[in-house]
């Protein structure tokens, strides 16, 4: 099962972004914290606000994901197509 959901997560790719501040846009389906992570800006279809907030190491958030910045941290993005 766990090879199944490897090869799942990562069939439309990825991409790892360091805390450059430079924003990051397509369409993500997860965000996996790499380090402690804070996100300068994050959009997508969610209620509340991530941005500012202190991430955990190895903690991923789940949902529909259309922009984001890395402030702090370092995280790899799944892309959802």
């Amino acid at each position: 099962m766990s090879r199944a959901l490897d090869k799942f997560q990562a069939s439309h790719g990825f991409v790892v972004t360091g805390s450059t501040g430079t924003p990051v846009t397509g369409e993500f389906w997860s965000i996996a914290c790499l380090a402690d992570t804070t996100f300068s800006a994050i959009t997508g279809d969610y209620t509340g606000t991530l941005t500012g907030v202190s991430i955990p190491a190895g903690m991923t958030i789940y949902g529909s994901f259309t922009a984001y910045a890395v402030g702090t941290g370092r995280v790899i993005a799944y892309k959802a197509v």
